[in-house]
């Protein structure tokens, strides 16, 4: 019997190709936007919907949270359904494109279930070989891209993928939803009992809005398995303000080659200076171009375990992460948000 989380009732909205080579392309799918305010001019705010019920708590969310939600932590295994690629860009009122807005998708697996869990670690459900979770920090051009796989049906919804968009000095995420602009199949070939006209979310939408989430999938250019894609913009109703870092300096750290476990490659030592409160990530570029930055987990000491994938520090002082991913380009970017921002939990 299924064990699909029941959805509680959300507040209305007033080419297969293994992981290395997923990173690479994206540095192709960059290369036609690469000018700042290309499109500078007025356009429609994204509609802000409910979070939902379902975010992942901080002992669900995979230590492996990159943008791809199709292979996890380099297991040989694939997560189950239609490999699906989304890309687009995080826009501002004008049309500009915003620099280091975090974006964050999360989704039903193939059967309808969740990496949420309200007890501890992830819902034994959901697909053991689909990560959930993923996010992206946008390079100056504002693109993002992830590659996951078409989400699963369950009662009371239509498919869809949640968004969450964190703008360079806001402290909370604006959040959103997308669907598929077509009929709702479950696994047995009948029509879903929920479509998008009776979604209990997309339902709530002026149909105006409601198209600007609709989104239509075409077939991947190349591939033989059924891959899909689709282009979507999350354009924000705020203005970004990049904060000011104490102390200035830049946090685009060169890695230095330091030995790990006995046994295993070298890792990368990153130190920057710490803050008291501020929470910190490390983001590597796949690209050798500016799309954007994945993130990477790491540890606290050279021999430790690769054990988190954000840290909060506690005194000021130099703080060192190690991680395992070499730097395509011979660094990374440290990313912080300051203290009571969005650290990655509802």
């Amino acid at each position: 019997m299924k064990t699909s989380p029941k959805p509680a009732e959300p507040q209305a909205f007033h080419i297969p190709c293994d992981r290395r080579r997923f990173f690479r392309s994206m540095a192709i799918a960059s290369a036609g936007f690469t000018l700042p305010g290309f499109l500078a001019e007025a356009v429609a705010a994204t509609p802000i919907v409910t979070q939902g019920p379902y975010y992942p708590l901080a002992d669900d969310i995979p230590l492996d949270k990159d943008n791809d939600l199709v292979q996890l932590d380099d297991r040989l295994t694939l997560a189950n359904g239609v490999v699906t690629h989304i890309t687009g860009r995080v826009l501002d009122a004008n049309g500009n494109p915003v620099r280091n807005a975090l974006v964050e998708l999360w989704h039903a697996d193939r059967e309808g279930d969740y990496l949420y869990s309200a007890g501890s670690g992830r819902n034994a459900a959901c697909d053991a070989n689909f990560a959930g979770f993923g996010q992206f920090l946008t390079g100056s051009t504002g693109r993002f891209r992830f590659r996951t796989i078409k989400a699963g049906l369950y009662v009371g919804r239509t498919r869809h993928y949640h968004w969450g968009v964190t703008l360079p000095g806001r402290t909370t995420r604006s959040t959103s939803q997308t669907g598929w602009n077509e009929v709702a199949y479950g696994l047995t070939g009948a029509a879903w009992g929920t479509q998008n006209s009776n979604d209990n979310v997309f339902s709530t939408v002026p149909a105006a809005q409601r198209a600007s989430l609709l989104l239509d999938f075409t077939a991947v250019p190349g591939t033989t398995t059924g891959e899909v894609q689709a282009e979507w913009d999350f354009v924000s109703g705020f203005t970004p303000t990049e904060p000011t870092y104490p102390g200035g300096g830049s946090l685009t750290v060169a890695g230095t080659p330091v030995a790990g476990p006995v046994g295993s490659d070298p890792r990368y030592r990153i130190t920057v200076p710490a803050y008291a409160g501020y929470t910190y990530e490390i983001y590597g570029n796949p690209t050798l171009a500016d799309l954007g930055w994945r993130a990477l987990p790491f540890s606290l000491s050279a021999t430790g375990s690769i054990d988190r994938h954000k840290h909060t520090a506690t005194a000021e002082g130099a703080l060192s992460f190690f991680v395992e991913d070499a730097a395509e380009r011979g660094f990374y970017q440290v990313s912080y948000r300051v203290p009571g921002a969005n650290t990655g939990t509802p």
